[in-house]
């Protein structure tokens, strides 16, 4: 494994912040122990077979053994501040057709705990183009779910010199189907389909957050541009569209707009009936790295559109957030950026919806800057990262026997603003094989009360404020005492044989 005694950031991931706070990877030529090293080619290092295609026969049953005679290991013939290891891998892409590389994978990616991909080449000065494109996929061997690009360059990697190649996949959704990384040196370059070229390659693999501390899960992605540009969809020309960028969420989907696989409604609630989905095709710029840039929805009081998720099972799901980058685009200094918000309700098992609030208001949303001259500007064309913790409808923590959520996002204030990059996550209750299930529901009666609650059989019952405060424990009773707590709500946990039981007391 290499060891480096210099910085070097990664580049493409500065100014991503991750729940206000940074979580950039660490020095990306050191692979530490959270890491994943797929290939840095040195002795006693990681040198996996490298394969031009995975199968010997169409039906995929005999699995390609041999390495290709393409990809060697040799002295690293220059050594750099970027890569400075003693040896590296070196590519002869031979001329015509099409190329892929192929390294099988001998365990699980995980983007929560490795969200940082990196991929160090080095295209060799008069025998590669003058700017490499680089593109890496994720695959299953037998395609049983589609492939996910992780890394792409198109045209702007340097001749003659190290780089980086790196690319933040914290918000990607992961798959233990995913076995096998397949790489592609520029296969749309005229040059290299009539001539052999070269390039060395080294460092391949993901890379834990720098505090060690693994991102949250992600249970869906939503870009809104799930099927790449859709000009029918801009122009207006879907089937019964009622014009550019505007229709409905059914003509939406079936064009393959959603990127997560959610079947969303969008619907006016007052009149009960199917409303105008508003979407834009083409990106803006974010204050926040790997922003998709692809497609974005349109939040507007014209339409009183509200888009609805429909019930999310998060069972092996607690501590969840719904984070988007949210922006507008008016072209002019319009006051009504600093005030533009949107509206998120979430509905808990079944419930009534109810809205939740975003965590740091005053630094994420689009604020009035006043100048030392006095004059007010506003942050227009420009995407913030904006986060929800899903909580109950005081505030407190969301329950933990809560089985399915449903969410509601709308026009909240301000002027028209827009949506990208949804990203809805959690942590697993699964964490390192132990599994943590989720506490049943306690139907706490009576209730709301100013005397007592019934807790029959309970050996344990705790009572606690909304900060996690105990504030009263009783054990093998039938019946509780709370006369004595001030009026306010409170979590009651009962132990009942061993399980525990959560419910909310409201003091009267």
């Amino acid at each position: 494994m290499k060891r480096k005694f210099f910085t070097f950031l990664l580049c493409s991931v500065v100014g991503f912040t991750y729940a206000n706070k940074s979580n950039l990877a660490t020095d990306p030529t050191i692979f530490a122990g959270n890491d994943i090293i797929i290939a840095d080619f040195e002795n006693g290092g990681k040198s996996p077979i490298i394969t031009d295609s995975l199968w010997t026969d169409s039906t995929k049953t005999t699995m390609i053994t041999l390495s290709s005679g393409n990809v060697t290991s040799i002295a690293n013939p220059k050594r750099d501040t970027v890569n400075s290891s003693l040896i590296t891998g070196d590519f002869l892409r031979p001329a015509n057709g099409w190329r892929s590389l192929y390294i099988r994978l001998d365990q699980k990616i995980d983007f929560a705990k490795t969200p940082y991909f990196q991929f160090m080449i080095h295209p060799v000065l008069g025998k590669s183009a003058v700017k490499t494109t680089l593109r890496v996929w994720l695959k299953n061997d037998k395609d049983v779910i589609p492939a996910l690009e992780i890394l792409s360059r198109w045209g702007d990697v340097p001749q003659d010199q190290w780089t980086n190649a790196t690319n933040f996949l914290g918000r990607l959704k992961s798959s233990d189907k995913y076995n096998v990384l397949e790489i592609q040196i520029n296969n749309q370059d005229s040059a290299a389909k009539s001539v052999d070229t070269e390039f060395y390659i080294d460092q391949i693999g993901f890379k834990a957050p720098a505090d060690g501390v693994a991102l949250k899960s992600t249970i869906f992605n939503e870009n809104f541009n799930g099927s790449g540009w859709q000009g029918n969809w801009s122009d207006g020309k879907v089937y019964k569209q009622i014009g550019g960028e505007k229709g409905y969420v059914a003509q939406f989907d079936s064009i393959g707009g959603f990127s997560s696989g959610i079947h969303f409604k969008n619907y006016d609630i007052a009149a009960d009936t199917t409303s105008i989905l508003w979407v834009r095709e083409w990106g803006m710029g974010a204050n926040y790295a790997n922003a998709s840039g692809g497609g974005r929805l349109g939040l507007t009081p014209d339409y009183n559109s509200t888009l609805e998720s429909g019930n999310i099972d998060i069972t092996n799901f607690t501590d969840l957030e719904l984070d988007f980058g949210f922006g507008t685009q008016q072209w002019w200094q319009d006051g009504r950026i600093a005030s533009a918000r949107p509206k998120i309700e979430i509905s808990a098992d079944g419930g009534a919806f109810y809205e939740i609030y975003e965590s740091n208001p005053d630094v994420d949303f689009p604020l009035a800057i006043v100048d030392t001259l006095g004059q007010t500007t506003y942050q227009d064309q420009l995407f913030k990262w904006v986060s929800y913790q899903f909580t109950d409808i005081d505030g407190s923590p969301l329950p933990d026997y809560v089985k399915k959520v449903n969410f509601r996002m709308s026009f909240g204030a301000g002027c028209n603003s827009w949506v990208d990059d949804m990203w809805f996550a959690g942590t697993p209750t699964n964490i390192n094989g132990v599994f943590t299930p989720k506490s049943e529901a306690f139907n706490v009666y009576p209730n709301p009360t100013s005397k007592y609650i019934t807790t029959p059989n309970a050996q344990k019952v705790s009572i606690t404020d909304l900060n996690g405060r105990l504030v009263k424990e009783v054990f093998n009773t039938e019946k509780v005492d709370v006369s004595t707590l001030a009026k306010g709500a409170y979590i009651v946990k009962v132990n009942v044989d061993g399980s525990t039981k959560v419910g909310k007391l409201i003091k009267q």
